[in-house]
């Protein structure tokens, strides 16, 4: 299809007069005349009074008649790329509209009528022509997202602060403000399509309106250097920084080294980050790949697999880098000769700046020079090196660079500031999170385990982390791992036993463990990466023709992929059937087998269970799947399925979907000496639930999510990761999206965070026992909040009884989950009773959505 679905617009006319019809008939809420190729809109569209929902995006719209502001029932209206100018004055009629798409038109100036819309929550104003925006926008109080990239804005009005909804402003590409990626945060199109998450409304604002007050360039900058193991990349940066060549070991998680370079009339900082090249390192490298870098790329023919190597650590700077510029090295080129397809890479991968050959060891003729040279051509075109910083900060920022001290509490960290100057605890918080964001104090204040420690020094952790994944007792007990553990395997000077807390749940944010649930008192863990070879005696469990099979192919296999699937799934598989690379995974009276196999690049899933029972827990496999392919953007396989009785005959998955997109019910596939027909939906539904597969559309986007905020005990975390596989099939189908505040504890510090959560939600689930019920938190703050607004009809509260406790005197007039609320851990099969819970939501989701509707 092109752009349009009609190059004739009385033939895209025609179409919108059917669909109006329709509507007229129906009297349905919502209409979709996206992509028709509209040059006018019927005037019959005048008379559908009850819209609620008008889509007239992508079509070819130069001007919009009068009369469109009779629709006074409007609260979604998609104007997005068309071909405006200016809209009429009397779509400021439409007093109930929540959500205006403006984006992509040829706007000069935001409409004046806009003022009137004081219920609007969202309003998309990307990629147009704006230079200003104006005071009055203030007066949207309930805005909540504001969509400004793309445009040519070159200043801020300061009554944008005074939004008191405002969560977040999407600024890039208005290079006029001089706002820093890292202060920006992720795009729209990152939130909406791999759920990062946005950076708030107030740090952009107050980090722009503290640079108007005063700044200074950074003049700092990161350079990374990538590579396996004993590729030469200590000894590069020895002869960079100290023209020395020394002998060294195997770098061990990651060296650090300060080298001032001298650039026009300024000096860099460059911090230069060498890290380990073990395999079992490249799990660690994630904690600190940035954009805005300059990465150094080493390579050597010693091993002979210079060009997979190239392709691989290429992709490694795309995925975390964001394509930040690159240098290729080919290292040790006079000892061990070899060649690389420069302008292949080049065209695949347009961010290498250079290739240069080198060689550490003699003094002369080594490269370096001209290494020295493209490393600062690079510096020089790279802007963000001159980012703005706000001038009184700089000292904070500088003294915290210049301690000794590998890390500070959050405590200590704000009495460092005030004694600085900053007093004002909020922006405190916002200067620990730029400091991160810029790599000079790490600092994970989003995630409410790890907030209360800054650690300045980022060697300290990969230090930590490695000396824990290398060691010699861990690996023999195959990555059992008791927190008390940590106390011998860590020198105690410099891992006091208060961190060492610390280091496991940041091990657990990058999913490089996960806790055993069975004693949460004994505190033990499991490593995955230092899980045995040995695959256990599966005989034939699953034999193909007895199972449904999927498969990922890719062209380059990440490290570390198995083990961060095992550890996702851990709830679902049990320790003997655990290895390096695969694992049987039991739920719902199904069984699946994964397995990686490196030669073959493939992951090859099996799963065996009654049909429908088994398509369930592919869709659980697949969405695990999905959530790491989505960070490992540029490692994303090609995905197989088996035919059915003939599992031998494989088709590729989106082979499949583009023939179901274009009305093929039925082909027919060679599989060996036979020529078999293939129903392909048929097929294709048997790879997911079906309400992935049937999803309903507005625009060709998806319906809002209903928010589901959970509560539970951290006693209960055992009950709440049973529950992740039912709750992740309704995220998948996109009913549903999950947050959960991990931990309830009296004077939380996310206090603000979980309040906001909660007057967001649309859902709440109680995962109750006497742990939650003892909890003064739950008692003062979460259960009344949920219980006002299930009230008044605002969202609804769903308990779910997890262990016998006594709840009926605090929700006992609301319908408990699952079946006669017995505890979950009274049922003999615990999946059932996860699966009467999902059913449960599956049908309040379907009473909420009747009444948005």
């Amino acid at each position: 299809m092109g752009k349009y679905k009609f190059d004739d617009p009385k033939e895209a006319f025609a179409e919108a007069e059917k669909r109006i019809q329709k509507a007229l008939e129906t009297g349905s809420p919502h209409l979709n005349l996206r992509r028709l190729g509209l040059t006018e809109v019927p005037e019959s569209l005048a008379k559908l009074v009850q819209l609620q929902w008008l889509g007239l995006d992508r079509n070819r719209l130069a001007q919009l008649p009068e009369w469109l502001g009779q629709l006074s029932w409007l609260q979604l209206l998609r104007l997005t790329e068309n071909q405006l100018t200016a809209a009429p004055e009397s779509l400021g009629q439409l007093i109930r509209l929540r959500t205006l798409h403006l984006h992509r038109n040829q706007l000069t100036s935001v409409p004046k009528w806009l003022r009137q819309l004081a219920q609007l929550e969202t309003l998309s104003l990307s990629d147009n022509q704006l230079t200003v925006l104006p005071k009055w926008l203030c007066q949207l109080t309930k805005l909540r997202l504001l969509l400004l990239s793309g445009n040519h804005l070159t200043a801020l009005p300061k009554s944008l602060r005074t939004l008191p909804e405002l969560e977040a402003v999407y600024l890039h590409g208005n290079d006029a403000l001089g706002l820093p990626a890292e202060v920006l945060g992720p795009t729209w199109e990152d939130v909406i399509r791999r759920n990062a998450k946005a950076a708030k409304a107030s740090d952009i604002l107050d980090y722009y309106f503290r640079t108007r007050g005063g700044k200074r360039p950074l003049n700092e900058a990161k350079l990374i250097l990538l590579g396996r193991g004993e590729v030469g990349k200590t000894c590069l940066v020895n002869r960079l920084v100290h023209d020395k060549y020394v002998s060294t070991s195997m770098t061990k998680g990651i060296n650090i080294t300060a080298w001032p370079v001298k650039l026009r009339n300024d000096t860099v900082r460059l911090h230069v980050w060498d890290f380990g090249g073990q395999e079992i390192q490249h799990a660690t490298h994630q904690f600190f790949l940035t954009e805005r870098s300059l990465y150094l790329v080493m390579l050597n023919g010693r091993a002979g697999a210079e060009d997979e190597d190239a392709e691989y650590w290429l992709k490694f700077v795309k995925t975390f880098g964001a394509g930040s510029p690159t240098i290729v090295v080919l290292n040790k080129c006079k000892v061990n000769p070899f060649v690389v397809n420069r302008r292949a890479l080049q065209e695949k991968y347009p961010f290498i700046c250079a290739f240069v050959e080198t060689d550490c060891k003699p003094q002369r003729g080594n490269g370096m020079p001209q290494l020295k040279r493209e490393i600062a051509a690079a510096l020089a075109d790279m802007e963000h090196v001159r980012t703005a910083f706000p001038a009184d900060w700089f000292a904070i920022k500088d003294k915290l660079a210049e301690m000794k001290k590998p890390f500070i509490s959050f405590k200590e960290y704000r009495k460092f500031c005030a004694g600085l100057g900053e007093k004002d605890t909020e922006a405190q918080e916002r200067l620990a999170g730029f400091l991160n964001a810029l790599g000079i104090a790490l600092n994970y204040r989003t995630d409410p385990r790890l907030r209360d420690e800054t650690v300045l020094n980022p060697h300290w952790i990969t230090k930590g982390v490695y000396q824990i994944i290398t060691n010699k007792g861990l690996r023999e007990r195959q990555g059992e791992l008791r927190l008390s553990d940590l106390a011998d395997i860590l020198p105690k000077r410099a891992y006091p036993a208060r961190m060492h807390g610390f280091l496991i749940e940041l091990m657990r944010k990058f999913e490089l463990c996960f806790p055993y649930h069975d004693d949460p008192k004994e505190h033990r863990y499991l490593v995955p990466e230092l899980l045995g070879k040995e695959q256990p005696a599966l005989k034939d469990a699953f034999a193909p023709d007895e199972c449904l099979n999927f498969r990922y192919e890719y062209k380059l296999m990440p490290e570390g992929l198995l083990p961060r699937f095992i550890t996702r799934t851990h709830t679902m598989s049990r320790p003997a059937e655990r290895w390096l690379t695969g694992v049987v995974l039991r739920w719902e009276g199904c069984r699946a087998l994964v397995k990686a196999d490196k030669d073959d690049r493939q992951v090859l899933v099996r799963v065996h269970g009654s049909p429908e029972r088994r398509r369930r827990l592919l869709a659980v496999i697949r969405e695990n799947f999905d959530h790491i392919h989505s960070e490992m953007r540029e490692f994303k396989p090609q995905e197989w399925v088996a035919l059915q009785k003939h599992p031998e005959g494989w088709m590729g998955h989106a082979e499949l979907e583009v023939l179901e997109k274009q009305g093929e019910r039925e082909v027919r596939k060679v599989v060996g000496q036979e020529v078999v027909p293939v129903d392909v939906t048929e097929l294709l539904d048997e790879t997911d639930v079906p309400g992935a597969r049937q999803r309903r559309e507005f625009g060709g986007e998806r319906e809002r999510q209903l928010k589901l905020f959970i509560s539970y005990a951290h006693e209960d975390e055992k009950w709440r990761a049973k529950l992740a596989p039912n709750l992740g099939l309704l995220e998948r189908e996109g009913l549903v999206e999950v947050w959960c505040d991990l931990q309830i504890a009296p004077g939380d510090k996310w206090d603000d965070e979980i309040k906001r959560k909660l007057e967001e939600a649309d859902l709440y689930l109680f995962l109750l026992s006497t742990d939650l019920l003892n909890s003064d938190y739950v008692q003062e703050v979460e259960l009344p909040i949920a219980r006002g607004r299930h009230e008044q009809g605002q969202a609804r509260l769903i308990p779910v009884v997890v262990r016998k406790c006594s709840w009926k005197g605090y929700v006992g007039d609301i319908q408990a989950l699952p079946a006669k609320a017995k505890p979950v851990k009274q049922w003999r099969d615990k999946d059932d009773a996860c699966f009467d819970v999902e059913e449960g939501l599956r049908k309040t989701i379907a009473e909420l959505r009747a009444m948005l509707d």
